[in-house]
C-alpha cells in the first residue's frame, strides 16, 4: 500500500501547482436561492415556529418579532396560523418573510435547535404540510457542511466539502420542480445553522461562491461516505447517452479511504475446517440450496442436517459487474469438500418406517374435519459418508451471499468484497457505504489529516477535470419592518373549526387498563402519539386536548402506552389524567 500512496501524493502534488481557483465562473446566470424540501421535521398537521428576528407574512399584513411564538395547523384543506389566541385562516399555502434585523433573522421549526435563516413556504401536499425553506446558497451552507462531515474533519476537507455541496446545489437551483433540493441525504444533509460549529462554518466562509465547473457548466460534484477503496463511474449508477456527462471524473484506486479506519467496513471469517462448528446457520442453508442439483447427482438430498462442510478449500470473487479496472463483483465462488448422511423415521416403539412416511392413525380419522395430529416419529440418522470430489459453489453477492454472512452495508447493492487467505480462515471483507462516485468523504478526511494535502488537492484526485471557479452569487436585500405596521393591530381571528376526537369505548377495558384524557396542553397545540417509547420514534398521530384515551401500561421513564378504537401507540404521561380528575 505504501507504493501506491507515494505514487498518488507525487502526482497530487504536481496537480496542485496546476489546480487554483482562477477568475469567475461566467456560466448561465446562477440562482443563489436554494429551496430546501423539510422532510426531516416530518410534518403532518401541525408544525411550531419561533421566531429570532424579525419577519413577516408574504403579504405584509402581519409581522413578527424576536421571541414570537406561532403554531401552523391543516384544518381540512386549509392552513390556520395561531398566535397567542388569534387564529387566522391562511388559506392553501402562506410564506413567512426573512426581514433585516440587527441580531439576524431565523426560524426555530418544529422543537428542532437549528435556525433556519430563510424564507418559509408553507402548502398542503398529499394532505400534510409541506414545508420549503427559500435559503441564500452560502447561509444554506452552513446547515450542511457540519452534518456532512462536522468539526472533526480536517479544516482542508470541510473546505472541499463546502465546494462540493455549494456546487451540487447551485447546479440544482431554479428547476422547474417546487423544490430544488431535500434536507436527507437524498440530497444533502441539511439541519438549519448552529454556532457550535466554528471550523465548519470557517471552512464556508473561506471558499464562498467557489465552484466546479466543467467545459464551462456547473458540475455534478457527487460525494458519497465512503467509496470502499475505489472510485465508481457516474455513468454506472446514473446510466446516460451522453459519453460527456462524467468526464471530469474517472475510476481509481482510492487508498485514503481504504486505510482510513473510520471507513465503514463489514467482516466474515469463514474456517478453512469447519468441523463441529460449521460455517454459520445462514450460509450453511445458502450453500446447501446452491448445491441442490449437484447433490441430487450424487444421491443426497438438499436438506441441511443431511450435508456437514469438512473443508472450505477456496473463496474467490467472480463475475465484475463492470469491465475493468472496477472491482465490483457480483458472485462468491466456494470450493468445498463434504460429508453427506441420509436417514429415517423411527415410531416409540423403534420400528423404521421410511424416510417418506409417518406413523399412520385409525383410517376412519382420515375423513373425520380437524387439525392433522402431530408425527410421533423421530428421525434416525446414518454415518456421514465422506465426498471424494471437490466441489463448486456459487453464491450471488448481492444478495445470497451478503444476507448469509452479514456483509450488507447500504441499498445501493454496490459493495466491494474482498477475500484474503489468513492461515487457517478466509476473512471476507466488504466496503462502500454510498454511490462511490465522485469524493469520499473518509478519503477527503485521511488526505487533509494525515497527509496535509489541501482542497485543491483533494479535489483535484477525486475530479480529476473539474475546474474551480467562484460564481458571482450575490445575497438579495432583505426588507425591513415598517416601524408603523408594528403598531397596527393584528387581524380580526377567523373561528377555526374544533378537531374531530378519536372514539373510545370503555365498557371492557383490559385488566389494569385505565381511561385518561389529554390534558396539560394549550387548545391550538398538539400531542405526539408515537410507534414507540422514544422521543426519536415515527410520530402515528397528533392528539389534540380532552382526547380520550385507554392507558394500558406506563414505565417508570415517564411513557403511557395508550389506545383508542382507531390507533394505538405512546405518549408522555405528563400530558394526560385521569377521567376521573
Amino acid at each position: 500500500m505504501k507504493r501506491p500512496i507515494r505514487q498518488i501524493l507525487i502526482w497530487a502534488l504536481l496537480a496542485a501547482l496546476l489546480v487554483s481557483f482562477p477568475g469567475a465562473y461566467a456560466g448561465a446566470q446562477i440562482e443563489p436561492t436554494i429551496r430546501v424540501w423539510l422532510k426531516r421535521l416530518k410534518t403532518e398537521d401541525a408544525l411550531r415556529i419561533g421566531v429570532q428576528g424579525s419577519y413577516m407574512l408574504g403579504d405584509g399584513s402581519m409581522t413578527f418579532s424576536d421571541g414570537a411564538e406561532m403554531t401552523v395547523v391543516l384544518r381540512g384543506n386549509q392552513l390556520v396560523l395561531h398566535t397567542g389566541q388569534v387564529a387566522v385562516v391562511m388559506g392553501e399555502k402562506m410564506k413567512l418573510v426573512r426581514c433585516e434585523d440587527e441580531a439576524g433573522s431565523a426560524l426555530r421549526l418544529g422543537g428542532s435547535d437549528g435556525l433556519y435563516e430563510g424564507d418559509l413556504l408553507l402548502d398542503i401536499q398529499d394532505g400534510v404540510i409541506r414545508p420549503i425553506l427559500h435559503i441564500f446558497i452560502e447561509d444554506y451552507l452552513l446547515g450542511v457542511v457540519p452534518y456532512e462531515m462536522g468539526d472533526s474533519f480536517p479544516l482542508e476537507a470541510l473546505k472541499a466539502q463546502a465546494i462540493t455541496a455549494r456546487t451540487y446545489a447551485l447546479q440544482r437551483s431554479g428547476s422547474a420542480d417546487d423544490y430544488d433540493v431535500e434536507d436527507t441525504t437524498n440530497d444533502q444533509a441539511y439541519k438549519g445553522r448552529s454556532s457550535s460549529h466554528p471550523v465548519s462554518e470557517q471552512a464556508v466562509r473561506e471558499t464562498e461562491g467557489l465552484c466546479g465547473t466543467y467545459k464551462g457548466k456547473l458540475a455534478d460534484c457527487y460525494y458519497s461516505a465512503s467509496n470502499g477503496g475505489q472510485t465508481e463511474l457516474g455513468q454506472h449508477v446514473w446510466p446516460t447517452d451522453d459519453p460527456d456527462a462524467f468526464g471530469y471524473m474517472d475510476m481509481r484506486d482510492d487508498p485514503y479511504d481504504l486505510e482510513n479506519d473510520a471507513s465503514v467496513v463489514k467482516r466474515f471469517t469463514l474456517k478453512k475446517k469447519p468441523g463441529e462448528s460449521g460455517v454459520g446457520t445462514a450460509l450453511h442453508s445458502a450453500l446447501v440450496a446452491a448445491m441442490e442439483d449437484q447433490l441430487a447427482a450424487l444421491g443426497a438430498q438438499a436438506d441441511d442436517s443431511l450435508v456437514r462442510f469438512d473443508e472450505i478449500v477456496s473463496v474467490e470473487t467472480a463475475e465484475p459487474k463492470f469491465e475493468e479496472p472496477s472491482r465490483l463483483m457480483t458472485q462468491l465462488r466456494f470450493k468445498v469438500k463434504i460429508s453427506v448422511r441420509d436417514y429415517t423415521f423411527r415410531d416409540e416403539s423403534q420400528k423404521e418406517i421410511g424416510p417418506q412416511e409417518t406413523q399412520q392413525g385409525d383410517p376412519a380419522a382420515e375423513t373425520t374435519p380437524g387439525p392433522t395430529p402431530a408425527p410421533t416419529a423421530t428421525p434416525a440418522y446414518s454415518p456421514y459418508k465422506k465426498i471424494k470430489d471437490t466441489l463448486t459453489v456459487t453464491l450471488p453477492i448481492f444478495t445470497d451471499a451478503e444476507k448469509a454472512m452479514g456483509l450488507s452495508i447500504n441499498v445501493y447493492q454496490n459493495e466491494l468484497v474482498t477475500v484474503y487467505d489468513i492461515g487457517s480462515a478466509f476473512m471476507l471483507e466488504s466496503r462502500r457505504f454510498g454511490h462511490g462516485v465522485g469524493m469520499s468523504q473518509r478519503g477527503a478526511q485521511q488526505m487533509a489529516g494525515k497527509y496535509g494535502m489541501t482542497c485543491q488537492q483533494i479535489l483535484a484526485f477525486y475530479y480529476p477535470g473539474l475546474e474551480v471557479k467562484r460564481a458571482n452569487v450575490q445575497k438579495n436585500p432583505l426588507p425591513t419592518v415598517d416601524a408603523a405596521l408594528m403598531a397596527t393591530p393584528a387581524p380580526t381571528p377567523s373561528p377555526t373549526p374544533r378537531p374531530t376526537l378519536m372514539p373510545v369505548s370503555t365498557e371492557k377495558l383490559p385488566k389494569g387498563a385505565y381511561v385518561a384524557v389529554v390534558s396539560n396542553i394549550s387548545e391550538d397545540s398538539s400531542l405526539n402519539l408515537r410507534q414507540s417509547p422514544s422521543l426519536s420514534s415515527d410520530v402515528l398521530r397528533r392528539l389534540y386536548k380532552d382526547q380520550k384515551l385507554i392507558v394500558l401500561n406506563t414505565s417508570e421513564d415517564g411513557w403511557a402506552h395508550v389506545k383508542t378504537d382507531v390507533v394505538e401507540g405512546y405518549v408522555r404521561s405528563e400530558y394526560l389524567q385521569t377521567a376521573e380528575e
